[in-house]
């Protein structure tokens, strides 16, 4: 069975003549003949775009309305799983796009160091002369690393010239005492140090406790003491074993320099000489031979209760 077709069918099937490599671009890029431009005519380039604009219109509103969502669910869960709001300062955006609205979180967050990759999958220090993942040579040379960083980021602040509207925080390492200087406590009789770091939390200010302040039922009992006797203005840490069995073994944590991060830190405003500030924890009668579980929470008054244990790692001592 033949197929007929009109003539200009026929004429769009005789191949074009052989111009040259340089003749040939240039008639693919705009063709008088047949009023192509790179290969298409003027209707076919605007069905073309009219099909892509819809196809990519479409793909983005998907995008848009799973990013929606996604970004929805996380901002009502209890525990913080953004630490900050992204690069970009809320203060800002958080009346202009409803986007960055979501982004608001109820409790601020900790990290901590010296941190070792070991074949565990949950955070742990594990101290054993007898090991070779776990010696204490590795922690030490960790924590070096980490405390020049921030030695040379001090270096650096003194040098750079102090902005009138934002001034740099500096953090202190002597006052870390026997935790900012090696072998922090890891060397016999062993009394490690962890240090224990604020994250960086754009435009959160916090609302510290006083003397008259109504503290929480929860709050233990030493550390209300200690809030009542206090003048700083701080937000508290406390770190102790995760139950009663942890709490008997881990023995004392000695806070360096106090159990607490001052307010004159906060707010963090996406200044790049930003030290944040730091507590170190020195245990200093941990029961050998035994895995233990630190927890770590903080305490003020605009920190969201069920998101206190910002913070949770495994200790162990092996033989020193």
């Amino acid at each position: 069975m033949d197929i007929l077709h009109d003539e200009e069918y026929y004429r769009s099937r005789i191949p074009e003549p052989d111009l040259g490599p340089v003749q040939n671009f240039m008639r693919f890029v705009w063709n008088p003949d047949r009023k192509t431009v790179l290969g298409r005519t003027a209707q076919e380039w605007v069905l073309l775009v009219f099909f892509y604009t819809c196809f990519f219109s479409v793909l983005g509103s998907l995008f848009a309305l799973q990013m929606w969502i996604s970004i929805d669910y996380v901002s009502k869960l209890d525990r913080p799983y953004f630490l900050y709001s992204g690069l970009i300062p809320r203060s800002y955006f958080r009346s202009k796009i409803p986007l960055f609205r979501q982004l608001e979180i109820s409790s601020p967050g900790i990290v901590f160091k010296p941190t070792i990759l070991l074949p565990t999958k949950s955070p742990i220090i594990w101290i054993d002369n007898s090991s070779v993942n776990a010696r204490p040579k590795r922690y030490i040379e960790a924590l070096t690393d980490f405390l020049q960083d921030i030695s040379e980021e001090n270096s650096l602040l003194l040098e750079a010239p102090i902005s009138s509207d934002i001034k740099p925080c500096f953090f202190d390492i002597e006052s870390l005492g026997v935790c900012g200087k090696p072998p922090y406590g890891y060397t016999y009789p062993t009394q490690p140090c962890v240090l224990i770091k604020f994250n960086k939390r754009f435009d959160w200010v916090p609302v510290h406790y006083n003397k008259s302040s109504q503290l929480p039922e929860n709050m233990p009992h030493t550390l209300q003491e200690s809030v009542r006797s206090s003048n700083k203005l701080q937000i508290w840490l406390w770190c102790d074993g995760a139950n009663n069995i942890d709490k008997e073994h881990v023995g004392e944590i000695e806070y360096l320099p106090n159990p607490g991060f001052p307010v004159h830190y906060f707010p963090f405003a996406g200044q790049t000489d930003y030290l944040a500030p730091m507590v170190a924890l020195r245990f200093k009668n941990v029961t050998p031979f035994r895995l233990l579980t630190v927890e770590c929470s903080l305490w003020a008054l605009n920190i969201n209760e069920n998101a206190r244990n910002a913070l949770d790692f495994q200790i162990i001592l092996g033989e020193s």
